[in-house]
């Protein structure tokens, strides 16, 4: 579909593949789960399919980051990704903080979510990305838990190559670490990460600046989005009903559409507009440069 460019203007295109819907009742206490949302989740998964080259070139199948949740209530989906060609990696059982928990509750919960996710997808589950990007890039203990299940993570930022050598040179595991950067751009006070709300809520040009800078800075650019970010409708908004026992009802019912439904309507622009300047470097476990012994 898009035509393919130099490797310098190449990224890794990911999506954290989680229940939002779910994940933000369980979060804020709402007295029962929602309604399950699976023709939106599907048209999402399409919808990223619709941007990717064609299956007959390279960077056609990327990673999905998918969470113990989807495994649970959208099998199918889960199953039809990894039948697809696309790879299933792991964002968690639930869509929980991962400094909140100790070390022993990391490794206890990411095996659970290995193996659910491994057992709908019938592949392997080599990587993790945190929810929310929620491990800070020295707390090597938790770290080290997360290595024991996983070959990588993708859940720290960089703004170059040098930074990345040096935390390499002190973790003291062999977990291989793909970072999404996060990058200056504006001022130096305004940190950008490539993807994500970042390209929801400003213009294009703001996450495109942040994508070459990294490139620059010798970090390969990895774009994250979620379903949210690639359904171009509303129907990932919680109703009113939905929010029924959650405190501050009102509030989240507003601010649930920074997330689901604010600029939706610009949100298929600007990822045609990635899409065709960035080629795609594929899954990331094909690239992994070693494994575990």
């Amino acid at each position: 579909m898009k035509k393919l460019m130099h490797s310098k203007s190449s990224v890794y295109y990911t999506v954290d593949l989680e229940d939002f819907s779910f994940d933000l009742c369980r979060s804020i206490g709402a007295s029962s789960p929602p309604k399950l949302r699976t023709e939106s989740l599907r048209e999402s998964y399409l919808n990223i399919t619709e941007l990717l080259p064609d299956n007959d070139e390279p960077g056609s199948k990327i990673t999905f980051f998918c969470t113990g949740v989807m495994a649970d209530k959208y099998p199918d989906l889960v199953r039809q990704i990894a039948q697809d060609g696309h790879e299933i990696a792991c964002h968690g059982n639930f869509h929980d903080d991962i400094f909140k928990m100790s070390p022993e509750e990391v490794y206890k919960s990411l095996n659970i979510a290995k193996r659910k996710l491994s057992e709908i997808s019938q592949t392997e589950i080599r990587g993790f990305r945190a929810p929310r990007f929620s491990i800070k890039k020295y707390d090597f203990e938790r770290l080290d838990a997360i290595s024991k299940v996983f070959d990588y993570d993708s859940s720290l930022h960089f703004s170059n190559d040098k930074e990345l050598k040096e935390w390499k040179d002190l973790c003291p595991n062999r977990l291989q670490e793909f970072p999404v950067p996060m990058q200056s751009v504006i001022s130096s006070k305004f940190n950008v990460k490539t993807g994500g709300s970042y390209l929801k809520l400003f213009p294009v040009f703001v996450v495109k600046n942040a994508i070459h800078k990294s490139l620059r800075n010798n970090i390969t650019p990895i774009i994250y989005l979620h379903p949210y970010d690639l359904f171009y409708g509303y129907n990932l908004l919680l109703n009113w009903s939905e929010l029924e026992g959650a405190p501050s009802r009102k509030y989240w019912y507003v601010r649930q559409t920074q997330w689901a439904g604010l600029f939706n309507w610009a949100q298929k622009r600007k990822l045609q507009d990635i899409f065709l300047e960035f080629n795609s470097l594929g899954r990331l476990d094909r690239n992994l440069k070693s494994v575990k012994a």
